[in-house]
């Protein structure tokens, strides 16, 4: 189910059809418009209460806006709760946006992308105890893929090592196989091991 960006809007009002009634007083018409405005009019503690939901709105739309921002083409988009105001308005009180935390194909893109995730959990002025955890989530992600780095190129570089062993033996070899005399001189000049 889909659910539309349009909201059912009730006004504070209603417009009900004039019927001409010559013979009422001025009196009796300016006594009707007072308990009509009187019947809409919001209190004190009601405007208040607007005041509020307004103020968290806003928070709300800003706090979620810098997650989608900062994580722009790994996050969804906003999620709201509303709440209706005594002007029978909507009002969000919370929201939230979708990101996604899963591993890169290789750890170099892991790494890019943890990075990426906490920059948009952290985001906002005040995150969240979900931003935090979201942002402990990418510092986890970050490590491990830093260790399978490290691995990679521990790895590479034995494997590097390795080789140039082996190129250097098999040099060695062929150097030997070509002259095989100087494989055999050897020098037998005498060397003093220990005085007796």
């Amino acid at each position: 189910m889909t659910i539309s960006g349009l909201s059912y809007h009730q006004p504070l009002y209603t417009i009900e059809k004039e019927v001409s009634q010559e013979q009422q007083s001025s009196d009796s018409n300016t006594q009707n418009s007072q308990d009509q405005a009187s019947k809409y009019e919001l209190t004190k503690e009601q405007k208040m209460q607007i005041t509020q939901l307004q103020k968290r709105d806003l928070e709300v739309r800003t706090h979620e806006a810098a997650h989608m921002s900062a994580g722009a083409g790994l996050t969804t988009g906003a999620t709201y709760s509303y709440q209706r105001g005594p002007d029978n308005k909507m009002y969000a009180i919370g929201g939230e946006v979708g990101i996604d935390t899963s591993p890169g194909n290789t750890p170099e893109e892991t790494l890019k992308k943890a990075g990426q995730i906490k920059r948009a959990a952290l985001a906002p002025a005040q995150p969240s105890a979900a931003d935090l955890q979201v942002a402990a989530t990418a510092t986890s992600m970050e490590i491990d893929a830093k260790i399978e780095i490290q691995k990679n190129q521990t790895q590479e570089a034995k494997e590097k090592r390795d080789q140039n062993t082996q190129n250097s033996q098999s040099n060695y070899l062929n150097e030997q196989l070509k002259n095989p005399y100087t494989a055999m001189s050897v020098d037998y000049t005498s060397k003093t091991i220990g005085v007796f």
